[in-house]
């Protein structure tokens, strides 16, 4: 007798203490089919048998979906989690029923594939710079302006600079907007900016620009993640059953769950008041309904979810003016936190060397109707000790849409912004009112007033801030495609008044005409409009406007949208004076070793590289975005950072003997960077054959051709037609025939230059 090894006897000593463990003398191991609650699992699950009572492993029980305490090699007795216990052991079944709070939770998501089905990709490297000009030319004065934004990334690092320029007869100006680091943290949902950052604020507290740090919390390194709380519903289904969801009376989803507990943890609702309703519907066609109201609201944080920014610099003043012009240091902190789903907790923090500012507010849901808030804060400074409250309360909901935000400060109450010269307003008051009219429209009606003592001007004039106005507003559809629009306001401080008239009519897909009345302060004017856009490359847009009344003017511009970016040539008339302009907006790219000209590129975009084939359709979201270039590279723009962007290949426009191995992509880019998608193609050597016999004769149909290198096997067709892929250099062809006998070949392809169809006869013998 063969002894085993010394390490199989040592791993099945091993197995068997584990096993003793767990076994005592007696038990009996059966395998069994199972099923729960009367339905088939399909699966075979093992059980022990000790003193007639049936045991399984936590581990084995949770194979087969249930939800069971316990460490997985611990032995459960089967009594304890099922109500009835059915042993066949004849066919080596079983049936348990088990109640609902053992069987597993089915989770209800939206239908679609969810951004973190996707991983983020890697960090490209490159330089991008935007550019907008404009040049105008009127009675002799001729001027140049310029918006330009520069920006180089490098994985989750951008740094960017924007600036403006402009010149003219009488000499030129430029200044530095904005030059910023930023170093973004997806898995963390934080940045980390050096430069010129914008402090964070809250709705009762107010920004300034500084030049220094920034550490901060983004929800949009997260666009899939909803930071507010929404309603999460639960149920049962007894059998299998269907789920559907809707909310304000739309279905938004329909699911089919199995036997048990089922929830739906991120339920597909808008912002505002609302009912969501989920029904069950089982196999018989049975229906339960659940409705549940709801308030959503992102002024409210989900239940255990934070948000902050701390900063640190320089004050800025005379943004857009000056590039250098800082003033005293400053210190700024924020924070929300979601005390539960009805609460969120916030406070703002401001330090400078004469200033000191704290404040703390809430958010609360108020019986999912509406939402108010409160904030109080309050600031030593040079001026002395002074306090501000501010409440608000809103309601989002059909038909009716109402808020109210009300601020209160003392004389003395500073901020940053008040000691770098832009005075606290002492009361504010906003209200809005929306109406939702059915078929007669809606109406909206908005009311504002504000009292400061100054208020300075970005080039220094002094003026009285107090202000009080009422705007109404009418919207109404007229007929299938027209759009009527009335607009009226008034100033009571300043005794100013306006109302405008109109109506927008599309033509088509891309044309509109308009027309509208408007008195201003006495001035009358009559308007005529009709314009088309320019949206994807090769369009031609244009815009024709006349106004005539108390002042005469006319306006007329033509823009074309090319892949290398946007020109316009536009003139104006007003009261005689004729004026020119001429404008290009763009972006110049350098990425993986090749310039780009294309838009203006915001946000994220990607080159595509089609393995060096030219003229490849692209399309994003199955929208067509251009072709390849002579490199086989298309740089696509307008991609939605850390999200799912679709990208694909119109494999038409590929030769036949090029392979792709995949022909879309799924993508998911950092911001304002870009990255690299590889098409990979393989050359394959598609090639059509005609075999005939040694006697000059086609091999009849029915036959059949293998390769012997590959095992690559192929039909025989009429005259001897036959095709084959992916061939080697050298390939031994072996034919059967009807008849059962074979013939033999050698192919040898000839190198495809032009990566066309190659057809050739070969001679079997």
């Amino acid at each position: 007798m063969n002894r085993l090894p010394h390490w199989i006897s040592l791993l099945l000593l091993a197995l068997f203490c584990v096993y003793a463990r767990a076994a005592e003398p007696g038990d009996e191991t059966l395998l069994l089919e199972v099923s729960l609650n009367g339905r088939p699992t399909e699966l075979v699950g093992q059980f022990t048998r000790r003193q007639k009572a049936l045991y399984s492993t936590a581990a084995e029980l949770r194979s087969l979906g249930l939800k069971v305490p316990g460490a997985d090699t611990e032995l459960l007795p089967i009594a304890d989690i099922a109500s009835a216990i059915k042993l066949d052991e004849a066919s080596a079944k079983i049936n348990l029923d088990i109640p609902m709070r053992f069987l597993n939770t089915t989770e209800i998501q939206n239908a679609g594939r969810s951004a973190s089905d996707v991983p983020l990709a890697p960090g490209g490297r490159g330089v991008v710079l935007n550019y907008d000009l404009l040049a105008n030319s009127s009675r002799g004065i001729n001027s140049m302006g310029g918006l330009f934004d520069t920006r180089a990334f490098f994985g989750s690092n951008v740094i960017s600079s924007t600036g403006v320029s402009y010149f003219g007869n009488g000499g030129g100006t430029s200044a530095r907007l904005e030059t910023t680091y930023t170093y973004s943290d997806p898995d963390k949902l934080t940045r980390y900016r050096l430069g010129d950052v914008i402090n964070g604020s809250l709705s009762w507290t107010r920004s300034v620009r500084m030049g220094g740090f920034q550490y901060a919390s983004d929800f949009n390194l997260r666009p899939d993640l909803v930071r507010f709380p929404t309603p999460a519903f639960g149920g049962d289904a007894v059998v299998p059953s269907t789920v559907d969801l809707f909310v304000n009376g739309v279905r938004q989803l329909s699911q089919p769950v199995p036997p048990g507990p089922f929830e739906i943890r991120q339920a597909p609702i808008a912002t505002g008041a609302g009912q969501i309703a989920v029904a069950v519907t089982d196999e018989l066609g049975r229906q339960t309904f659940r409705t549940i109201s709801f308030y959503a609201t992102d002024r409210l944080l989900k239940e255990g979810l934070s948000s902050y920014s701390a900063e640190g610099g320089w004050v800025r003043r005379n943004y857009g003016l000056r590039s250098n012009n800082y003033g005293e240091f400053a210190l700024s902190g924020t924070a929300r936190h979601g005390f539960s789903p009805q609460l969120t907790l916030e406070t703002h923090a401001e330090a400078m060397k004469s200033l000191k500012l704290l404040g703390t507010g809430a958010v609360y849901n108020l019986g999912n109707r509406a939402v108010v808030s409160a904030a109080a804060s309050a600031s030593s400074s040079d001026a002395g000790s002074g306090q501000q409250i501010a409440v608000a309360a809103e309601r989002n909901a059909n038909p009716i849409s109402m808020s109210l935000t009300r601020t209160q400060s003392t004389p003395n109450y500073q901020d940053i912004g008040a000691v770098s010269g832009s005075p606290v307003s002492r009361s504010s008051t906003i209200a809005t009112l929306g109406a939702s009219l059915g078929s007669f429209g809606s109406l909206s009606l908005a009311y504002a007033m504000s009292k400061s003592p100054i208020l300075l001007s970005d080039v220094g004039n002094v003026g009285l801030a107090d202000s009080e106005t009422v705007t109404v507003s009418y919207f109404k559809s007229v007929g299938t495609r027209s759009n009527l629009f009335i607009t009226g306001y008034r100033d009571f401080r300043n005794q100013s008044y306006g109302a405008t008239i109109g109506i927008i009519m599309p033509l088509g897909t891309r044309d509109a005409v308009g027309a509208s009345v408007s008195n201003n302060n006495g001035t009358k004017t009559v308007s005529l409009q009709a314009s088309r856009p320019a949206i994807s490359i090769g369009d031609v847009g244009w815009q024709v406007q006349s106004n005539e009344g108390t002042y005469h003017q006319r306006i007329g511009q033509v823009d074309y949208k090319s892949r290398y970016g946007r020109v316009n040539a536009g003139a104006s008339q007003v009261d005689g004076v004729t004026s020119e302009r001429v404008g290009a907006r763009g972006a110049v790219t350098f990425m993986e070793g090749d310039w780009f000209a294309s838009d203006w590129i915001d946000d994220s975009f990607a080159v595509v590289n089609a393995s060096g084939v030219k003229n490849v359709g692209i399309y994003t979201e199955n929208r067509y975005a251009g072709r390849t270039d002579d490199n086989g590279k298309l740089l696509l723009t307008d991609l939605r950072a850390y999200d799912i962007n679709k990208i694909s290949v119109d494999v038409l426009d590929l030769p036949l003997t090029l392979q792709l191995d995949q022909n879309e992509q799924y993508v998911k880019p950092r911001d304002r960077s870009g990255l690299v998608v590889k098409f990979n193609a393989k050359l394959a050597s598609d090639v059509s054959i005609v075999l005939k016999d040694a006697d000059g004769n086609f091999i009849p149909l029915g036959s059949s051709v293998r390769v012997r290198e590959s095992g690559l096997q192929a039909p025989v067709g009429y005259d001897g037609a036959s095709y084959l892929q992916e061939l080697g250099p050298v390939n031994t062809l072996d034919v059967l025939l009807p008849s059962g006998a074979q013939c033999h070949a050698t192919l040898t392809p000839v190198p495809n230059t032009d990566r066309g169809m190659v057809t050739e006869t070969v001679i079997c013998r």
